[in-house]
């Protein structure tokens, strides 16, 4: 029985779509995307969802802008509609389902509006605000970022991210998952926010990825893990997929604590989606502590079918009893 879960292996899978993001800005990470709109735009703040990656924070400090948390609601929305002027604000869009919110507060604030795009890699140009994604979140490939807004594409990156680490991705293919975790942990913490092109072997990957496969794919493999596992999820999103959604996972609050282990002693290999936040020093934020602690993000990306959805729903259904 096959893992499930866990970081992409080299991509091998080949269609003729040619580059997906044609009109962004091609970087290295998502972090170098955001370094580079802040670059362009120089807000006097930014305002930044608590429920977070650590990393997101990385650029605004390298550039020492002024940025302050925001809290979200139980529908991961902004919990707040007044914004000062001049400053910016990152919007996320959670897992590609709070496209609509995202969407009014961009239209809301134009080129003031950020939106974290990391867990939505197909989603495109947003109004007249910028956006970012990253394709390493979807795809097997060594990295790749796409930035969009106005003025980003004046920016001309002084190099390639030629060195980008990619034994991790030939290693988990080969089948040694422990070699390839530990490869993949060293590949991470060489990822920063400098803005780089991406790395010739990314471009060539992903200018062959079969992404309309890639999205069906994970449409199907969402919507049934949905079916099976939404009357059991805690979590109050709507889980209806617009006409462009393809999730980055399928996000399942238990209500019990966390159950990442039962998953991992069974082979479904769920992350946790940024542990930092839970032991983050600042007051408050009890409800993006506690996801940080619960959420269980459930793989559905296009290397699995009904059968490997099926032992995925089982799997759950078993640990949460």
């Amino acid at each position: 029985m096959s893992a499930i879960g866990g970081f992409l292996e080299l991509e091998t899978r080949r269609g003729a779509a040619g580059a997906w993001h044609c009109d962004a800005l091609p970087l290295t990470s998502g972090r170098a995307c955001f370094r580079a709109i802040l670059e362009v735009s120089r807000p006097s703040k930014v305002f930044v969802p608590f429920y977070i990656c650590e990393c997101v924070l990385e650029p605004i400090r390298r550039l020492q802008i002024p940025f302050e948390f925001y809290g979200l609601t139980p529908s991961l929305e902004a919990d707040r509609l007044d914004w000062p002027a001049g400053a910016a604000v990152l919007t996320v869009n959670y897992f590609d389902l709070k496209n609509r919110h995202v969407d009014r507060l961009a239209l809301a604030l134009g080129r003031r509006a950020i939106v974290d795009d990391t867990q939505a890699f197909f989603r495109r140009r947003r109004h007249d605000s910028f956006s970012f994604n990253s394709a390493r979140k979807f795809f097997g490939v060594p990295d790749g970022a796409y930035a969009y807004g106005h003025g980003l594409r004046t920016l001309q990156p002084a190099d390639r991210n030629d060195a980008a680490a990619c034994d991790h991705l030939a290693t988990r293919l080969g089948g040694d998952m422990a070699l390839a975790y530990r490869q993949y942990q060293a590949a991470e913490s060489e990822v920063t926010c400098e803005i780089l092109a991406p790395s010739r072997r990314a471009e060539d990957l992903l200018a062959s990825v079969a992404y309309d496969e890639a999205r069906v794919s994970r449409r199907r493999n969402f919507e049934q893990l949905h079916e099976s596992l939404g009357a059991l999820n805690a979590l109050a999103l709507d889980c209806e997929l617009d006409d462009d959604a393809a999730p980055s996972c399928y996000p399942f609050l238990p209500s019990r604590p966390s159950l990442h282990e039962a998953l991992w002693q069974r082979e479904i290999f769920v992350p946790r989606l940024w542990p930092e936040v839970a032991t983050r020093p600042a007051p408050g934020f009890m409800s993006e502590r506690d996801l940080a602690t619960r959420l269980l993000p459930l793989p559905v990306d296009h290397r699995y079918g009904a059968e490997d959805m099926q032992r995925v729903c089982d799997v759950v259904r078993e640990v949460v009893r």
